[in-house]
């Protein structure tokens, strides 16, 4: 009887591993190939891209990149969207990034009146729709004068939502031991916050470094709303896209898309495996 059931056990097991791995082929198969699309149209010549836009070009056509670079919406060029996709992103990273560590650190580890509202509050957040309160929000930054400012910041960087949970979660789960001792050694709640618990949240605040980043470089939705006049690259190539159609060069504009996500690729690559490291570190010391 035992014999039977181990067969049927790993019978049963063999099948699911076929489904999953299927499965898993199927998704990766649908994830790369817009990629295998954009990277193949970019190396080719117009009229060969309107023969054939799946196949591998028959000479690779890496002029493209060059004049992807002369693109432009109006007098903004892709470089000045570049810049511009830069500052919001690294500003964004950086006023998020802190933002969210410090309110997660101060609501899990210290115990005032109204801290649960605070807490169901910031996890609330994740339940409304993007777009649910998006009238309410724009009426109150044209109200302060705040549209087409860098004040803009403010709202990407509220430390709210899905990061904030993870963050409160990680700083809940950590031993206080290790800030009792420092504390007995004199050490202030500042220096215990930057000298132990930010280094055992490496891996939980470089993944929110690195989702925070992907965010706002891909967003689209920011700059169209609260500053039409700084074109990023999600913005400015969404325009140069409908002008595509009119003059047929949608190879420079497949060029100038791998050029927009080319840092995110190095920034995935350089800080996959330290996101992951650190991570399991923090949980083994947690």
């Amino acid at each position: 009887m035992g014999s039977k059931m181990k067969k049927k056990f790993f019978k049963n097991r063999k099948i699911i591993l076929i489904v999953v791995s299927v499965m898993l082929c199927l998704y990766s198969l649908t994830m790369l190939m817009p990629v295998y699309f954009l990277l193949v149209n970019s190396l080719k010549e117009s009229f060969e891209f309107f023969d054939n836009a799946w196949t591998l070009p028959k000479t690779w056509y890496f002029e493209n990149y060059a004049l992807a670079w002369k693109l432009g919406v109006g007098d903004v060029s892709i470089l000045d969207m570049y810049v511009n996709s830069i500052i919001l992103t690294i500003s964004t990273v950086v006023i998020a990034t802190a933002a969210t560590t410090i309110t997660a650190y101060v609501l899990a580890r210290f115990q005032f009146r109204g801290r649960n509202f605070l807490v169901a509050v910031g996890i609330g957040v994740m339940l409304i729709p993007d777009l649910g309160g998006s009238a309410t929000i724009y009426k109150l930054f044209v109200d302060l004068k705040m549209i087409d400012t860098w004040f803009i910041l403010v709202k990407n960087a509220a430390p709210f939502g899905l990061m904030f949970l993870i963050m409160y979660s990680m700083f809940r789960t950590v031993s206080s031991t290790y800030a009792e001792a420092a504390k007995i050694d004199g050490a202030s709640e500042m220096r215990i916050f930057l000298e132990i618990m930010v280094p055992m949240a490496k891996g939980c605040i470089g993944m929110m470094c690195v989702m925070s980043a992907i965010s706002s470089w891909n967003d689209y939705y920011t700059p169209y709303m609260y500053m039409p006049s700084v074109k990023t690259l999600a913005l400015g190539l969404q325009e140069l896209s409908e002008e595509a159609a009119t003059y047929s060069n949608y190879t420079e504009l497949y060029a100038a898309m791998v050029l927009a996500i080319a840092p995110l690729l190095i920034l995935f690559i350089s800080m996959r495996e330290t996101i992951i490291n650190n991570a399991v570190a923090g949980g083994l010391k947690g």
